[in-house]
């Protein structure tokens, strides 16, 4: 069964970017860790119902003066501040991340990506790579092996509403796009279509005192192939 997992919003600054959503929205966080190959780093905002928003900029500007093609990425479309760089999906059992990556073309990626706060690092299983996906418009899909240790489970600091889960996303393109390339209809996953750029432009996250509407400026893509 595929479910939205987490929502990635890049910001300029780190510090300043995390402190703003708190302030918007009432959620807590806590320290994600970084990501030793890409430059980056994050904040964590658990969103509920094994969801979360990641608050996610360059960390490390000598990665992005080497030219570190992620880090150069986030970079150059926070430029004009807060965007929504993409989104992923997560999946429930190794066979059918097989199958979707088999139908995309793709392979299963097993590898190393963040650091967390105590040291540990853990292995990141996802089809197709992240950052092509978010390029095109397109989420990936990850599996958690272990949905006991979801970030999303981890107490966060400072917050003062409790989240319940993502109850939609706010997408461009179409809803026949998407439905061909998830291979479900879309609105099983509260994907709600605008026409617009593609990309990810607004969400809702569902609390115990009412929904929180959280819209930024949008990274656009092409959808309706899959990503490189």
């Amino acid at each position: 069964m595929i479910h939205i997992d987490h929502v990635c919003l890049g910001v300029r600054n780190f510090f300043d970017g995390a402190q703003r959503l708190r302030e918007e929205t009432g959620l807590g966080c806590y320290e994600g860790g970084w990501f030793p190959k890409l430059g980056l780093a994050n904040k964590i905002f658990p969103t509920g119902n094994d969801t979360y928003i990641e608050v996610e900029s360059v960390v490390d500007v000598f990665e992005y003066e080497k030219g570190n093609a992620s880090a150069r990425f986030f970079k150059e479309k926070c430029e004009d501040g807060d965007v929504f760089i993409g989104w992923c999906a997560r999946v429930d059992s190794r066979d059918e991340l097989e199958q979707l990556a088999k139908r995309l073309g793709t392979d299963v990626i097993e590898s190393t990506l963040r650091t967390r706060p105590d040291g540990m690092m853990g292995v990141a299983i996802r089809a197709p790579e992240t950052i092509p996906s978010w390029r095109a418009g397109l989420p990936n899909f990850f599996l958690v092996s272990d949905i006991t240790k979801h970030p999303s489970r981890v107490t966060p600091q400072f917050g003062t509403r409790t989240a319940t889960g993502i109850s939609w996303l706010e997408l461009g393109g179409s809803e026949e796009e998407m439905s061909d390339y998830l291979g479900i209809p879309a609105n099983s996953l509260g994907l709600r279509f605008n026409g617009g750029a593609h990309g990810l432009h607004a969400m809702g996250v569902s609390t115990s005192d009412g929904e929180i509407v959280i819209r930024r400026n949008v990274i656009s893509g092409t959808t309706g192939k899959q990503a490189a």
